[in-house]
């Protein structure tokens, strides 16, 4: 049993290895994957692949998210510089005006 065991944590820190190597998964998703293998959490290569392309897709998402997050910041700080400019410009007005009477 314990043979089976080496051989198949052999092939999955290979492919963890060429993976990494071939920069197709970083340095933190090959540390994480590397200790689940070790904790035979794997039962073969392709549940290995399967887990890796789901963690891509979470770390693919994730950055989507961030994007969008920081395009509706962008449009939430240029419409109060736009609000508070509006806001400025109606003061001046008002005062000017105040002034003139």
């Amino acid at each position: 049993m314990k043979v089976l065991w080496m051989r198949r944590t052999r092939v999955l820190r290979r492919l963890l290895r060429k993976m990494r190597d071939a920069k197709k998964i970083d340095k933190h998703i090959y540390h994480s994957l590397y200790m689940l293998a070790k904790g035979n959490q794997f039962k073969n290569k392709s549940v290995l692949l399967e887990k890796i392309h789901e963690l891509k897709a979470v770390k693919v998402q994730e950055k989507a998210l961030a994007e969008q997050a920081d395009a509706r910041k962008g449009r939430a700080k240029a419409r109060l510089e736009r609000r508070a400019a509006r806001e400025a410009k109606k003061a001046a007005d008002a005062e000017a005006a105040a002034q003139a009477s």
